[in-house]
């Protein structure tokens, strides 16, 4: 699904325009900028990347109907929308591609205290080291970028290899489970049909 379809979605869900939910998909759906194929998923189609949204946007947002809705809310039903109505972690995600831990990123050591947390909270949540490669990449960068600064990001982007690119480590993910590329048919049915009126 595209952002704007899962716009539409929200705006079924909760009320008010599509636009009001803009900002949380496109940030879920950010990284297709990064490797523009379904396996981009892994990095925030996950209870990790529900809470970087509601880290960067708030816990609320008010939509034109005047009414609060959990930006936590609008981001599990966009996994749930693209993963065949689940909302995994990034355990979840990452259990069962061994092969994906000869993909350890080098770990920087910055001098800040909140990019050395940044860093390392991928592995917090999953206790994988494969998913420091989130952290510890092009896109790590990218998220630091929006979470914590431009002087974090700068930091980072110099700490870390210029071979540690985020694209690397998702080829080498292999699906296994079918949750990871199915999204929901009766979501797709749904915007089928309003398609089909417009």
């Amino acid at each position: 699904m595209n952002i704007w379809q899962h716009c539409l979605l929200s705006q079924r869900k909760f009320g008010g325009q599509p636009q009001d939910y803009e900002q949380i998909h496109s940030f879920i759906d950010s990284s297709k900028y990064f490797y523009h194929h379904v396996k981009h998923r892994l990095l925030l189609h996950n209870m990790f990347g529900v809470e970087l949204a509601t880290e960067l946007i708030g816990n609320l947002i008010t939509n034109s109907d005047q009414r609060q809705v959990l930006v936590r809310d609008i981001a599990v039903e966009h996994c749930r929308e693209d993963l065949n109505g689940r909302t995994p972690t990034l355990y979840d995600w990452l259990n069962e591609n061994p092969a994906l831990e000869i993909w350890m990123p080098a770990v920087p050591e910055p001098a800040s205290e909140s990019l050395q947390a940044f860093i390392w909270r991928p592995f917090f949540r999953s206790n994988l080291k494969a998913s420091l490669n989130i952290t510890c990449s092009d896109f790590g960068v990218f998220l630091a970028e929006h979470l914590l600064g431009i002087a974090a990001a700068r930091e980072l982007a110099q700490l870390i290899a210029p071979a540690q690119r985020v694209q690397n480590f998702l080829a080498a993910f292999k699906f296994t489970q079918k949750w990871q590329y199915t999204p929901q048919r009766e979501e797709l049915k749904w915007l089928k049909q309003v398609e089909s009126k417009q």
